[in-house]
């Protein structure tokens, strides 16, 4: 199942995985895009991974037009895709947020009420 991949992550040794990518989206840093990050001159990648063990994988790049700071990659691995969602949401913009919850599908990332 899927292709191997190396997930950066600044500061941390990669993670290399085999699996496919579920999902992907990214912002940008103009302020005039209705896809802007809400932070000028910075933006974002997200990507979702599942593995070949069923596990999810989130990875976002933070890239930076200004000098003096640097780009920053950081993942991290998750039992589910709600999970996956939870994480990202302090991370990315909320417009970011929903075209990812759109692109996986409500019904794969709903979390359970009971």
């Amino acid at each position: 199942m899927g292709d191997t991949i190396i997930v950066r992550r600044t500061g941390q040794a990669p993670l290399r995985i085999r699996g496919e990518l579920l999902a992907s989206e990214s912002s940008t840093s103009e302020s005039a895009s209705s896809n802007y990050s809400g932070s000028t001159g910075r933006c974002q990648r997200v990507r979702i991974y599942r593995t070949a063990s069923g596990k999810h994988v989130v990875s976002i790049h933070h890239e930076t037009q200004w000098q003096g700071e640097h780009d920053t990659d950081e993942a991290a691995v998750f039992p589910s895709l709600a999970e996956c969602i939870q994480f990202l949401g302090n991370r990315v913009p909320g417009w970011m947020l929903q075209d990812i919850i759109n692109e996986l599908g409500e019904e794969e990332v709903a979390v359970e009420v009971i």
